[in-house]
């Protein structure tokens, strides 16, 4: 079993990190790294919604790795952010080696520093591209997935920057960013997750489709990975999970 998460990254030994140098090694198919980031919050206990979201998220490691394709080249990391900080959960593995860890078991508790998820999302990817760098590897561009059902409660400053640093992230196109808001739409909470959106706009994931939204993500995880360089791809509606929701022009 993977080591608990003390702090924000993992603590890896040096066996573990020889057994994802041999993994780098071993299969040098461009890789698609995708980071989400989990909502841990006390409210996330409401309608089972954290359960759901591993219930998506096995789902998902489990269509990757039936994928000829992508099973090779998806690299999945989980962030989960409630209480004092975010945590990187599990590290960037291929579905099959997820699935053998198994997911993390997340708790819902706490407040929501959703700033520091993005934070600790963009330095756990690049600590992976840099790994990328050193074993010649190449990537598609990353996907980053905010998933929550609150506002930030921690700072507002640090979200006004990590806003910033996604949209420069988006405009330059070294990243894909998709925020998805879930729970009762009569109190939702989402004005953090607009703020965060490089274009201000939003998923409202109606009646919890979960598992809808992560076999939409398994397709487009497959089309960016059977993908020429550069080129860019078209993905499937969202309208079969989500609503579109935008932020006010003020």
């Amino acid at each position: 079993m993977p080591k608990k998460t003390a702090g924000r990254f993992p603590n890896k030994t040096p066996e573990d990190y020889l057994l994802e140098e041999g993994d780098l090694v071993t299969n040098p198919e461009t890789r698609t790294p995708v980071v989400i980031c989990v909502d841990c919050s006390f409210s996330m206990r409401q309608q089972r919604r954290l359960d759901r979201v591993l219930e998506g998220l096995d789902s998902f490691c489990r269509d990757m790795e039936r994928d000829p394709i992508a099973r090779d080249s998806a690299e999945l990391c989980i962030i989960s952010y409630g209480g004092p900080m975010a945590r990187v959960e599990r590290d960037f593995a291929t579905p099959d080696r997820i699935l053998e860890q198994g997911l993390p078991r997340l708790t819902a508790d706490g407040a929501t520093p959703l700033a520091d998820a993005v934070k600790t999302a963009l330095e756990n990817l690049e600590l992976r591209k840099r790994r990328y760098r050193d074993n010649g590897i190449t990537w598609y561009r990353p996907w980053l997935i905010l998933i929550g059902d609150g506002d930030e409660s921690q700072s507002p400053r640090e979200l006004a920057h990590a806003a910033e640093l996604l949209k420069a992230e988006s405009d330059a196109k070294h990243l894909n960013v998709l925020c998805i808001t879930v729970g009762d739409e009569q109190r939702m909470k989402c004005a953090s997750l607009m703020t965060l959106s490089p274009d201000g706009r939003i998923q409202y994931l109606r009646d919890m489709k979960f598992q809808e939204f992560f076999a939409w993500l398994s397709r487009s995880i497959e089309k960016t990975s059977q993908s020429m360089s550069g080129e860019e791809v078209r993905y499937d509606p969202t309208t079969t999970w989500g609503e579109v929701l935008e932020r006010k022009q003020r």
